[in-house]
């Protein structure tokens, strides 16, 4: 079949192909706008360019025949209704081709370019906000900004959010890598910004990165008085979740769009407070001091503004920590922990911030386990990405002997907050105390990628031989090497040290561990008081005299703990082993069995399983062999820090050996397999 330029203009094919073409070039113009609002990659154009072309070429055949019949005659109407819809059926390739790549491929922004697929598509990490203004002193200020942002997003539960403590290593004045910060942190998207504030006016600007190819996805500044900064907030918080497509629930709109209060003033003293609260749960050093101070600075944002619900939120954390890491272990410290929440209650009583204060005063405060769960449940409807949440639920699951559990929710909390030693310690010392020594290693190395200078993980790693091996040797060259390196280093391995020493039976190292052992340093497990470890020490290498006269100067405060708080578990159970060593046997006994009795094993696995291994060694020590072999047959069936090597080498167990009961429970022991 030829054609002509005469049959072209005879048969009116001119006309569908001029309809073909005002048909196509509006395609083309809706597709132009259509396309990149769905990040549709280069060649979907050309595609679809090329399907039209193609259509052209169809129409035209089509209309070579179609032409025909109308030549014979026909209203002019049915003929250009029939040309109008034989161009547009012409374009239906294209346009399939299009609805084929909306409905089939739609990608996200980060489908449209490879990417490692283990980094979850929608997940962000949000770096600290550069301060620009010329006062230092609002660099908090930025910080909080940041911090607020941050919490907004972790709302969402369509969206994976990395926690505040592991972004704040790459603060704003250091050079950024924002590939390797991404890789690092298991993010697609790195959210950077800066802050300027002048009096009462402030400028925050933002831009979202696509980590894949350090492409700029979207940047804005906003600017606004004081009294606007939560609505500056929110702004970006919902820009970022339109931008990343991510679903918000009704609820997490409602959440996103709280304010925390309408007076700068208060929120300025929340902002120090709680930064100084986020310092000691990720580092215990100088609680007391840092605690007090957040305290105060809480209670003056309270005065300010009387209905600050997330203030007595934290205030009563703040509390709760200080009784817990026992700085103020007391029914009065409780109780202040417990006024603050009821006070955030009355402002809003289905708070889930409430929720979460409650839950965590439940669990370290009052170690009801069911109730801290169940307030934890409830503060996740709106904070699904909270870290804190992860990590409480897991150390409450481990306490109630739900392993698999808590080892699963204290991973996610690893994986929303990768560079918090803290989390990655926490998981470790459930694999440890599981005796799942592989495991425990692989953490430790995860934690030495994070904190490669730290000097207290190659030593928690190195110990290792010695729990499951009951070897020494790797631990010995590790500090030894390390301490080289810095003398000083020693303060940072406390427990190791003397671990290392006693089942080395090296009494000149002992005794240098004991100098970098500060007073009531956590290296027992529970807390013990002023000469307890001098006088473990001494017990072990048979001095008498000097472990009678530590252990007394001990007994005198923990016998005042024990009158003060007569139902302190573990409080009693350090004053039985102190009696047990002063030959006070039948106190001793009394001591320790009671301590069991109050917290058993199947009231809190973790602690009960530790009170039985000092039950068993009160027995030891106070010669009551049958007895202690009884309690250790229960201890090597139950997850604790009771390992092969310490029951093989540490002198504390010295009275049973040569016991042929003590084979069968280190071939037990050394048989548990490490999966």
């Amino acid at each position: 079949m030829q054609f002509s330029l005469k049959e072209f203009k005879d048969r009116h094919l001119y006309r569908t192909a001029v309809g073909y073409a005002v048909a196509a070039w509006l395609t083309l113009q809706v597709a132009a706008i259509v396309l990149p609002a769905w990040n549709a990659p280069p060649w979907m154009m050309k595609a679809l360019i090329g399907a039209i072309l193609f259509g052209f070429v169809v129409a035209l055949l089509i209309g070579w025949k179609q032409e025909r019949s109308l030549m014979a005659g026909g209203p002019v109407t049915a003929l250009q209704r029939r040309r109008f819809l034989l161009a547009a059926a012409a374009l239906l390739p294209a346009i399939a081709v299009a609805l084929g790549f909306l409905v089939f491929y739609h990608p996200s922004p980060r489908e449209a370019q490879p990417h490692n697929s283990s980094v979850p598509e929608k997940s962000i990490a949000v770096l600290p906000f550069a301060n620009l203004s010329k006062n230092e002193e609002n660099a908090f200020f930025a910080d909080g900004m940041q911090d607020e942002i941050l919490t907004d997003l972790a709302k969402i539960a369509d969206l994976k959010v990395i926690s505040r403590t592991s972004v704040q290593q790459y603060r704003s004045g250091i050079s950024r890598n924002i590939r390797e910060i991404a890789q690092a942190l298991r993010v697609a998207f790195i959210l950077e910004g800066s802050v300027q504030r002048a009096g009462n006016s402030v400028r925050v600007t933002a831009q979202l990165i696509d980590a894949n190819n350090d492409a700029h996805v979207w940047a804005e500044h906003f600017d606004g008085e004081l009294t606007d900064v939560f609505g500056i907030q929110t702004q970006i918080a919902q820009t970022i979740a339109n931008q990343l497509r991510v679903r918000l629930s009704p609820a997490e709109k409602a959440a996103i769009n709280r304010t925390l209060t309408q007076d700068s003033a208060a929120h300025d003293l929340y902002l120090r407070a709680n930064q100084l609260l986020s310092q000691v749960l990720a580092d215990y050093n100088h609680a007391k001091e840092k605690l007090t101070e957040a305290l105060d600075l809480f209670d003056k944002a309270t005065v300010r503004d009387p209905n600050f619900l997330l203030a007595y939120c934290r205030a009563s954390q703040a509390h709760v920590v200080l009784y817990w890491l026992e700085v103020d272990h007391t029914p009065e410290r409780l109780a202040l922990a417990d006024a603050a929440i009821r006070k955030a209650e009355l402002i809003q009583p289905d708070s889930d911030d409430a929720h979460f204060a409650r839950g965590w005063y439940f669990f370290q405060g009052l170690r009801d386990y069911e109730r801290a769960s169940n307030e934890l449940k409830l503060a996740q409807r709106t904070l699904p990405n909270d870290a804190d949440i992860f990590s409480l639920a897991g150390s409450i699951d481990r306490r109630r002997g739900r392993w698999q559990q808590s080892t699963q929710e204290l991973e996610r909390a690893a994986d929303l907050d990768p560079s918090n030693l803290f989390r990655l310690q926490q998981l470790a010392a459930s694999y440890h105390v599981l005796r799942r020594y592989a495991k425990e290693e692989a953490i430790y190395d995860r934690a030495l990628a994070v904190a490669p200078e730290d000097k207290s993980i190659p030593v928690s790693r190195a110990r290792i031989d010695l729990d499951a091996r009951a070897e020494t040797q790797p631990l010995r060259d590790t500090i030894a090497r390390l301490l080289k390196q810095d003398p000083k280093a020693a303060d940072e391995f406390p427990a190791g040290l003397l671990d290392q020493a006693l089942c080395d039976h090296d009494r000149a190292a002992a005794e240098r561990a004991l100098r970098t052992i500060s007073s009531g340093e956590l290296v027992f497990f529970f807390r013990t008081p002023p000469g307890f470890l001098e006088g473990l020490v001494a017990f072990c290498f048979g001095d008498k005299a000097r472990a009678e006269t530590a252990f007394k100067r001990a007994r005198t405060e923990q016998e005042n703990i024990v009158r003060e708080q007569p139902d302190y578990a573990a409080g009693l159970s350090i004053l039985g082993l102190i009696d047990a060593a002063l030959g006070q046997k039948d106190e001793a006994i009394r001591e320790g069995a009671r301590a069991c009795q109050l917290t058993p094993v199947t009231k809190d696995v973790v602690d009960g399983a530790e009170l039985t291994v000092n039950l068993a060694l009160i027995y030891a020590w106070t010669g009551k062999k049958d007895r202690a072999f009884e309690q250790l047959t229960t201890v090597v069936r139950l997850p604790s820090n009771l390992s092969y090597g310490l029951l093989k080498l540490h002198p504390q167990w010295d009275a049973l050996r040569n016991d042929p009961r003590l084979d069968g429970l280190l071939a037990r022991l050394s048989s548990q397999p490490d999966q």
